[in-house]
């Protein structure tokens, strides 16, 4: 795979280079300005007064003031979610817990910010899972093509059974999974029609850092290439790309990608949540209630931010098809065939396994229509 990237995605967890360290620097910096302790204090993240006593409301709870992490730009739907988080936190412990949402890659790329979640320098972070199964294995499965059949019957099983499933498979990780908010389906934006999948070979598109998603693109004649987020509008302008993957309708939207593509493909290839992760000392720091209070709070932010999400793409669409960009419809029985090989190749590996996929998908089928 070709990488044309200005900056180099980091894939490792264990890399100490000196990208990471000048990271951990600044983002230490942002943390000391911040009103409470961040998670890397002595008792568990709480702020102290200046006799060294932890600081206590009436109510005997520790406090807290946490940052949050989030590649994208603010009023998306991630940036909803994690505000309306925030507010349920303070509203739920009363004032003590209080985060402050830092969205459009402020404090760095996914992978970056993963990364500093994971050595404690940031407290919670927002990602697609493909970023974080540079970290786990456990994540892997939702970059295997057309794992589901549809999304609201993928939202079922992860709401059943599945999220819950894959948050506990990240403990001993470095994080804390509290859940997954929603963003979306991939699909393909280019300035060449494609209706069936033969129609993308030998176009370069952008794929993500995952192999197994850049696999699915090659198994249909593509040329996956890694670009980073930020150099991928002037990538498609440029010519240097023939068309992007990797990413959602909300996401394109949001990028203006769609600016620079005379179509989108709705191929709906991976279904990929966006797991919301803490540093996991920082969670087993915290009392059971406040784990509790965490934990609700997150929950009940949920529906919130999925129809956010569902609302935004409604105003995507309609500014999409306005721009001129014409959106298709394909067979997706028909591509999902084209890209089966990937499963060829990637089941019994990395943390993939058959009957776990059988599980899944046979979850799913008692929510189709």
């Amino acid at each position: 795979m070709i990488h044309i990237s200005k900056k180099p995605f980091l894939h490792t967890r264990g890399g100490r280079g000196m990208k990471r360290k000048i990271l951990a620097v600044v983002l230490c910096g942002i943390m000391a300005l911040s009103l409470g302790a961040c998670g890397s204090k002595d008792n568990g993240g709480s702020a102290k007064t200046d006799d060294g006593s932890a600081k206590k409301e009436a109510s005997g709870g520790e406090t807290y003031n946490w940052q949050i992490g989030n590649v994208l730009s603010a009023d998306q739907p991630w940036d909803l979610g994690l505000n309306k988080f925030a507010e349920l936190l303070s509203e739920y412990s009363d004032g003590r817990i209080t985060a402050t949402v830092q969205s459009g890659g402020t404090l760095g790329s996914e992978i970056e910010m993963l990364e500093a979640v994971q050595m404690g320098t940031l407290d919670m972070s927002i990602a697609s899972t493909p970023s974080l199964s540079g970290f786990t294995d456990c994540m892997n499965y939702f970059d295997l093509p057309y794992l589901f059949k549809a999304t609201d019957s993928a939202w079922s099983v992860m709401d059943e059974w599945l999220g819950q499933d894959r948050c506990e498979a990240l403990e001993g990780s470095g994080f804390k999974g509290l859940g997954f908010y929603d963003n979306g389906e991939y699909m393909i934006g280019s300035n060449k029609k494609l209706v069936h999948p033969e129609d993308a070979k030998g176009l370069r598109i952008r794929a993500h850092s995952s192999q197994l998603q850049c696999d699915s693109l090659s198994s249909i004649g593509a040329n996956p290439l890694s670009v980073a987020w930020g150099d991928i509008y002037t990538s498609l302008q440029q010519g240097t790309i023939d068309g992007v993957s990797g990413t959602t309708l909300t996401n394109m939207y949001g990028g203006k990608f769609y600016e620079q593509c005379d179509y989108i493909t709705m191929t709906k290839h991976h279904f990929i949540p966006a797991p919301v992760v803490m540093n996991e000392d920082l969670w087993n720091s915290l009392s059971s209630e406040d784990q509790e209070i965490v934990q609700k709070a997150f929950n009940d932010s949920i529906s919130y931010q999925r129809e956010q999400a569902a609302s935004y793409v409604e105003k995507a669409v309609a500014e999409i098809e306005d721009s001129g960009t014409e959106i298709v419809e394909i067979d997706a029985d028909e591509w999902a065939d084209a890209m089966h090989s990937t499963y060829d190749k990637w089941v019994g590996t990395k943390g993939i396994e058959q009957d776990m996929i059988d599980k899944i998908q046979e979850s799913e089928k008692q929510y189709l229509k």
